[in-house]
């Protein structure tokens, strides 16, 4: 098992694969359905934005107050509702690293007993802080990937 510090290392450089995956990408790519009912790259990246800012705030609940109760969320409404077609990818890129810089400050500023703190997820159950952690640190990378591959995918079509 990594240390929190090796976790919190892994989590901050989420931040630069999905600014990697999104370097250059032409726009006839970014706005480019791979399916229906599937997110574009450009939709996929504001997601990761604010993906971060409902974790950030889990991390800060369940440091805070354990036992919270953490709401699940609706991501496509939320796609919907924020019109995350019309985002540009550099300010998410951008407000995805100051959170995650935020939370990383965060996380190392607490004892190491503080990683078994708990909240009960709507959808999951009870989750540690050390698992959401974890959780969000491989969200990320799964985007970032998933990303590259469609541009792959675009850029041979």
């Amino acid at each position: 098992m990594p240390s929190h510090e090796e976790l919190i290392a892994r989590y901050e450089k989420g931040v630069d694969l999905l600014e990697a995956a999104l370097r250059d990408v032409p726009d006839a790519i970014l706005d480019r359905q791979p399916a229906p009912g599937k997110w574009t790259i450009r939709q996929q990246a504001a997601h990761m934005a604010d993906a971060e800012l409902v974790s950030n705030a889990r991390f800060r609940w369940v440091t805070a107050e354990p036992g919270v109760a953490l709401p699940a969320w609706d991501q496509d409404k939320w796609a919907d509702a924020l019109g995350y077609g019309g985002q540009s990818p550099a300010e998410v890129v951008a407000l995805t690293r100051r959170l995650r810089q935020s939370s990383a400050a965060l996380l190392r500023s607490l004892p190491d007993e503080a990683w078994q703190r708990s909240g009960i997820h709507q959808e999951r159950g009870v989750v540690t802080l050390l698992q959401l952690v974890e959780s969000v640190a491989g969200h990320l990378e799964h985007h970032a990937r998933h990303i590259r591959e469609l541009r792959a995918k675009f850029a041979g079509a």
